[in-house]
């Protein structure tokens, strides 16, 4: 089973430097580990992408478009 959590880091970008940034990390049953970094400055948008793809379990071939398409739609929101 995949294991799906919440990373925090730090924004690299010009008149952001230092902000807080959250994104998502898989373990997968192997010990492979995929990370998508600065998903969204909102713990709580992260811990929903984690618990959707902790949910859906998906292929390894489908994360990146999972992870862009929830960074599009939180874009919409604003």
């Amino acid at each position: 089973m995949q294991m799906w959590r919440v990373t925090q880091g730090v924004c690299r970008t010009d008149g952001a430097e230092g902000c807080p940034v959250y994104g998502v990390q898989v373990t997968l049953p192997d010990g492979t580990v995929w990370s998508f970094a600065d998903v969204d400055t909102d713990r709580f948008a992260a811990e929903r992408l984690a618990c959707r793809l902790q949910s859906l379990q998906p292929s390894p071939c489908h994360f990146a478009d999972l992870v862009l398409d929830f960074i599009e739609e939180q874009a919409q929101k604003v």
